[in-house]
């Protein structure tokens, strides 16, 4: 008699994510302090909130890491053009 616990056809990606969990990708580094990520098996896209947790990427949250990016190369620009200290 044979145990077979997962059927064949059971094992699909999101099945795999829901049982040993996501394996992420760094996809994009915002700053220092947010990066959005991206689920190797299931392509479930997250980003870091507030706290360094990670939460899923709506459309909202994609606006605002891409003023973050934006505001963050702007900054760099400046920090090292005008703003020199020699």
């Amino acid at each position: 008699m044979e145990t077979n616990y997962l059927p064949n056809g059971m094992v699909k990606k999101n099945y795999r994510c829901s049982l040993f969990g996501h394996r992420y990708i760094e996809t994009k580094k915002v700053n220092n302090h947010f990066s959005e990520f991206e689920c190797k098996t299931c392509k479930v896209q997250v980003t870091n909130d507030v706290r360094g947790k990670k939460i899923t990427l709506t459309s909202k949250l994609k606006d605002i890491n891409e003023t973050l990016f934006y505001l963050n190369l702007k900054k760099q620009f400046l920090s090292k053009f005008y703003f020199r200290k020699d």
